[in-house]
């Protein structure tokens, strides 16, 4: 896999990262220093869940997908990660195993951080911690609801929780929202069919909810 090192870009992007932005911005360059950026020419695995995590990463290009195998063996979509965002950076400063899996697209750049690195300066200024854990638990809770979603929810009910949870003048692609919600798009279409036959939602390309207080009774059963 080819490396390349670290730009004056990219540390200005790695700045605004929550789990970076607990730090003044002339620190960010020792925290990372050593760090390289892995390039992926090909499709490739980053890393098993189940797997100690050692490493946290951000992305700098491309696209990566974090995904779990479900109790009845079914693959499901967890998370798709935009440039910009860190991910398993909650579970390396917490010392667990990755919780899910991740793949990265053909073209992808992520910069790779150690434990060991982000560590030891958390070691070297106590006060820093307090704040990155705050920018952490916002983020933990968020992916602590998505991973229950797609433990326990149907579907039509993650579909139900995705449409209740956007501004009514938004339109977001029905791929895009079957990414998100985890599930292929014949799963996502017979969601969509169930909502729209319920009543609960218009036939028409916003997804127009139609009946707020029952979509959302459905959403929460």
């Amino acid at each position: 896999m080819p490396y390349r090192r670290l730009t004056a870009c990219d540390l200005d992007l790695i700045s605004g990262v929550a789990v970076m932005s607990a730090f003044p911005k002339e620190d960010i360059s020792s925290i990372i220093s050593g760090a390289l950026v892995s390039v992926f020419p090909q499709r490739e695995l980053l890393f098993n869940e189940g797997e100690t995590a050692e490493q946290f990463f951000i992305l700098l290009k491309g696209q990566v997908r974090l995904f779990r195998v479900l109790d009845d063996g079914r693959v499901t979509l967890f998370h798709l990660v935009a440039p910009g965002e860190a991910f398993a950076e909650a579970v390396v400063l917490s010392g667990q195993n990755y919780p899910v899996s991740a793949e990265c697209d053909a073209g992808a750049e992520i910069a790779v951080v150690s434990r060991f690195q982000l560590i030891s300066r958390l070691q070297r200024d106590k006060k820093l911690i307090a704040r990155m854990m705050q920018a952490l638990i916002e983020r933990e809770r968020f992916f602590f609801k998505e991973l229950n979603d797609l433990r326990y929810l149907s579907p039509s009910q993650r579909l139900a929780n995705f449409l209740l949870s956007q501004r009514r003048e938004e339109v977001v692609a029905k791929h895009v929202i079957a990414n998100r919600i985890g599930v292929t798009p014949e799963t996502f279409s017979r969601a969509l069919r169930r909502l729209e036959d319920e009543g609960f939602i218009a036939r028409d390309p916003q997804m127009s909810i139609l009946d707020y207080d029952r979509l959302q009774q459905f959403a929460r059963r």
